[in-house]
């Protein structure tokens, strides 16, 4: 792997937005005029609610990333403190780039801050794309209690 892998910080919005518009395009969405601020500026707005690593080369050119919404839970007799668990939103890697070992990096950045933070779990949907890189990480299937509404 010639990639390395590094926590996200504010000055990685655009970088971040641009792998975002190259998953987009991807999977065949249309980008639209802005998309690059808009993103960069949401992901700025809520950037203390997510955890998320960065692959770059030697040079600085980003060729993949990871980002994972932290959820927090209120406070109940059952748990002491704030259970902490996150939802792993998006994981890209440039088709250049795939295969290389950059997925499994992020992945391992991202479960080792989650054991080293004390988070609860990681949860995650995969594409047809991404499930050998997750099952092969240690992601298998939520319990039958999992249970979801769409309107």
């Amino acid at each position: 792997m010639d990639a390395t892998i590094r926590p996200i910080e504010r000055r990685d919005a655009f970088a971040l937005a641009a792998l975002r518009i190259q998953h987009d395009r991807e999977v065949g969405r249309a980008t639209r005029a802005g998309f690059l601020t808009e993103y960069a500026d949401a992901l700025l707005a809520e950037i203390d609610g997510y955890r998320g690593w960065i692959a770059e080369l030697g040079d600085g050119t980003p060729v993949g990333c990871l980002l994972a919404l932290r959820v927090r839970k209120l406070p109940s007799l059952m748990a002491e403190g704030r259970p902490e668990w996150w939802y792993v939103q998006s994981v890209f890697v440039t088709p250049s780039h795939r295969r290389t070992g950059v997925g499994r990096a992020l992945m391992t950045g991202l479960q080792r801050a989650a054991r080293d933070e004390g988070v609860r779990w990681l949860e995650l949907r995969s594409s047809d794309a991404g499930r050998e890189l997750f099952e092969a990480t240690g992601f298998g299937a939520p319990s039958p209690r999992v249970m979801q509404w769409t309107p």
